[in-house]
């Protein structure tokens, strides 16, 4: 199981960061951490995207790669979505284009809910069963 550690960086903009470490290609976060927040910024050590996770409200969990599908730039929280500073492409919080260039939505990582803790798979050969 890996720890996670919340940065008070964002906690301005309401969003909460984490850092995190992957072992075989997925992310253990504890379902605990949504409690207080609904959706989290999770930074995974060695990897060169953030990922946005977000409770859906139905028991759900969406994992979104927060890279532009444009021009493969680092996307920034905004408001509800995400904003590409190179460009100018704006995603839903659903990973939807809601602004172009880019025309396809951001990448879904496969996720699983399993005792007590949500799973991010980062890689095809890691896919939940």
């Amino acid at each position: 199981m890996f720890g996670s550690t919340f940065l008070d960086s964002c906690a301005s903009l309401g969003l909460a960061v984490v850092k995190t470490e992957a072992a075989n290609g997925k992310l253990i976060l504890p379902l605990d951490d949504f409690k207080d927040k609904k959706i989290k910024l999770v930074r995974v050590k060695g990897y060169e995207y953030d990922l946005a996770v977000r409770e859906t409200g139905d028991g759900t969990y969406l994992a979104l790669l927060l890279k532009c599908t444009h021009a493969e730039q680092p996307l920034t929280k905004t408001g509800n979505g995400f904003y590409c500073t190179l460009h100018g492409s704006q995603f839903a919080a659903d990973g939807t284009v809601e602004k172009g260039p880019a025309s396809r939505p951001l990448q879904h990582l496969p996720v699983k809910v399993e005792n007590n803790n949500l799973m991010i798979f980062l890689d095809n050969n890691n896919r939940p069963s």
